[in-house]
């Protein structure tokens, strides 16, 4: 995530964005057949030693990804009414 300079954001609202990118990411894989998963090890915290950041970049995990042996079984989702209230 690269934060904005001038914080005209809350940072929270950075760390969604980044979050939904990644969400795209994961249903962009899963539609190409590719495994991937989001992971957040301890290790995130020392990746300034790693990698050169840039000033207010920050890593939020490792995005894997990967093509898998087998069949995914398949899902049936239920409504969206039993998910969302609206008021």
């Amino acid at each position: 995530m690269q934060r904005d300079p001038l914080e005209s954001l809350p940072e929270w609202e950075e760390i969604a964005a980044t979050a939904m990118a990644v969400q795209n990411m994961w249903l962009c894989c899963t539609e190409m057949g590719i495994g991937c998963y989001w992971s957040s090890p301890g290790l995130i915290k020392h990746m300034d030693e790693f990698f050169e950041m840039a000033p207010g970049e920050k890593c939020l995990g490792f995005f894997y990804m990967g093509y898998y042996e087998g069949d995914i079984p398949e899902m049936t989702r239920g409504p969206i009414e039993d998910k969302v209230v609206w008021g």
